[in-house]
């Protein structure tokens, strides 16, 4: 599995877009049930702008579950994204560990699976 060509985003998130909602109920909508959905929603397009631009530049948007927290802190700042509550890290393939590639392969097949 090439680690550049992976995606953390969900191939069928645009399909399931919430901005016609209002229009298509506007009287029986749930409020709360549309914001969660908004927010899902913005979350992944997000990640979608975040995760092109590292590709664009040659990195690999790395979530911080995938990251020794001593590794994360000395990347610093520069190298951190947050989207939403989520941080990620932008890291070049040759530059990732052993464990974090491990880690993240398990996540993305988890993914897929789940």
């Amino acid at each position: 599995m090439n680690i550049q060509e992976f995606s953390l985003i969900p191939a069928d998130y645009r399909e399931k877009d919430p901005r016609t909602l209002p229009y298509l109920y506007p009287t029986t909508l749930n409020i709360v049930a549309y914001a969660k959905k908004m927010q899902e929603f913005s979350y992944y397009q997000a990640l979608e702008v975040a995760e092109t631009l590292a590709k664009m530049q040659g990195f690999v948007l790395l979530p911080w579950s995938c990251i020794h927290w001593e590794r994360a802190r000395n990347l610093g700042h520069d190298r951190k994204i947050k989207i939403g509550r989520k941080s990620f890290f932008l890291l070049k393939t040759d530059e990732m560990t052993k464990t974090e590639k491990r880690k993240l392969e398990n996540l993305i097949s988890e993914m897929k699976t789940g």
